[in-house]
């Protein structure tokens, strides 16, 4: 499902205005009617219900106006609130204010709050829409705590105070419970907190051309399951495991042993065929015991517990036998194990998924990226992203999808950043996760999506589908877990027999 940034929404409203002559009123008066025939919805069953809509200056409010004229018309008990003076309305607005002033609908025009606040069963919020950026003003943060109270709030297009970029939310913003977004949704609504903020979001086609592909800036989008259905397909009954992709592991030392296991484990559970998992001399017994379906190549470490750069000719023997090589969970920050990361990924021929303490010989090279042959992908979180970029935490936080874009501008490869939700973007095009919760936010998480994604991309999906179906299923089997168990109480070793059954949805 394709979601549009603030610039590209602008975008899209001037060209059907300009290019392909809808007026701004006939785009206003259709989103007036799809918010009025939600509430019409959401207010069923209700005995004669009060609706109050909170209008301000801009088209936002407008959409606000128009849905109050028409909720009047279907027999509805309206009151809008207008924050401006009776002159200030102005374009478009005026259109569906003069409507509502001609259907006798109380108006009250001020800036503050009603001393004695009436209860309405539903209120909308039409305030301000995707420009907002910043903090809320102090003379809007009374009407916002008003719409946060005990009734229901459906917010026009998106909440007010929610940045339509980056997700990000102001103090005091709206928290509603549906969002009737105009077209397309907006990316600051796909990713937290914006996305709680936004409830229950309903798209809705108000005339807008189907120009969507042409606008300029990233095609962003959100995974849904229709895209796992047209990705993931039954196996074929003549398949065997030297077919089925064979995998490669580079992972583990003293003391993270567990991340080689999560990670070969999780490869084979989604569907690998073969999976073997180099492992440091001394620790060699450990691997052998916890990775019992998988094979295991010993790496001489004279006893010190990680890999080291006079392991590379043992790992490159075994790289023709691969279809896709992991490279990072659980390596440690070894200065002779960088090096050795360093040097396999400028020399191996096959996909790599790059995840974790693999990430440390780019931190400051990024350069290094146009060393690797073949195709790849990288999974940072939040603290490696930003030591990737050379940005603090807080700024990548403040402002991701900026972060992002300025990264894959000179990027060429594949970026699954582990956020909240989880994003992938390559080339031109980029998505959103809908599944995951907070409980995947435990030690080891990270190492069995590594694996996932390593086992789909050897099972012969491109660096970008591999990416995209593992985030999903990842995030969906995590919140099958936090269904059974908790989130809190779901460890990651719990998601390595959840996956499967998650994939057993899109075997039939």
């Amino acid at each position: 499902m394709r979601i549009l940034t603030r610039e590209q929404a602008r975008s899209l409203d001037t060209l059907a205005m300009n290019v392909h002559g809808i007026s701004g009123e006939t785009l206003m008066g259709n989103a007036g009617d799809k918010i009025a025939t939600r509430v019409q919805s959401t207010l069923e069953g209700f005995h004669l219900p009060k609706i109050g809509i909170i209008c301000g200056k801009g088209n936002n409010g407008g959409d606000g106006f128009a849905a109050g004229h028409l909720l009047h018309e279907r027999g509805f008990n309206v009151t809008i609130y207008a924050l401006m003076t009776k002159n200030d309305v102005i374009g478009d607005s005026l259109v569906y204010h003069d409507k509502c002033v001609g259907d006798d609908i109380p108006i009250l025009y001020s800036t503050a709050l009603p001393k004695i606040l009436p209860k309405f069963d539903l209120m909308i919020d039409a305030i301000l829409g995707i420009g907002f950026t910043g903090e809320l003003k102090n003379e809007l943060l009374l009407w916002t705590a008003w719409l946060n109270e005990d009734q229901i709030t459906v917010s026009a297009d998106i909440p007010t105070g929610v940045n339509a970029n980056t997700g990000h939310v102001a103090t005091g913003a709206v928290c509603a419970n549906e969002t009737i977004t105009m077209g397309f949704e907006k990316l600051g609504m796909a990713l937290e907190p914006g996305k709680s903020h936004s409830g229950s979001i309903h798209q809705e086609d108000i005339g807008f051309p189907n120009i969507i592909d042409d606008l300029e800036g990233r095609k962003w989008s959100v995974i849904q399951d229709d895209d796992m259905q047209s990705i993931l397909h039954p196996l074929k009954k003549t398949t065997h495991k030297h077919v089925q992709g064979k995998v490669l592991v580079l992972a583990g030392s003293t003391g993270m042993t567990g991340a080689a296991y999560l990670t070969s484990m999780a490869a084979l559970r989604s569907g690998a065929g073969l999976v073997i998992t180099f492992a440091p001399e001394s620790l060699h017994p450990v691997y052998e015991r916890k990775i019992t379906e998988g094979m295991t190549v010993p790496c001489g470490d004279d006893g010190k517990g990680y890999f080291t750069l006079s392991n590379y000719d043992t790992i490159m023997k075994k790289i023709a036998w691969c279809d896709t090589m992991v490279i990072g969970p659980g390596l440690g920050s070894h200065d002779d194990t960088a090096l050795l990361v360093e040097k396999l990924v400028q020399h191996v021929n096959k996909p790599l998924v790059i995840d974790a303490d693999g990430l440390r010989p780019f931190y400051g090279n990024e350069a290094l990226f146009n060393s690797i042959k073949g195709n790849f992908i990288i999974t940072p979180h939040l603290g490696e992203f930003s030591r990737l970029t050379g940005e603090s935490v807080e700024n990548v936080r403040t402002d991701y999808p900026k972060a992002i874009e300025s990264f894959i501008s000179d990027f060429n490869g594949v970026l699954l950043a582990k956020y909240s939700p989880s994003l992938v973007a390559w080339e031109s095009k980029g998505c959103v996760n809908s599944t995951g919760n907070p409980g995947l936010a435990t030690a080891g998480s990270g190492d069995v999506l590594t694996g996932m994604v390593a086992s789909f991309i050897a099972q012969g999906m491109s660096t970008a589908d591999a990416a995209k179906t593992g985030m999903y299923i990842h995030g969906k089997a995590g919140d099958q877990l936090a269904n059974a168990i908790s989130q809190r109480g779901m460890i990651a070793s719990d998601l390595l027999t959840q996956i499967g059954k998650v994939i057993s949805d899109y075997e039939s």
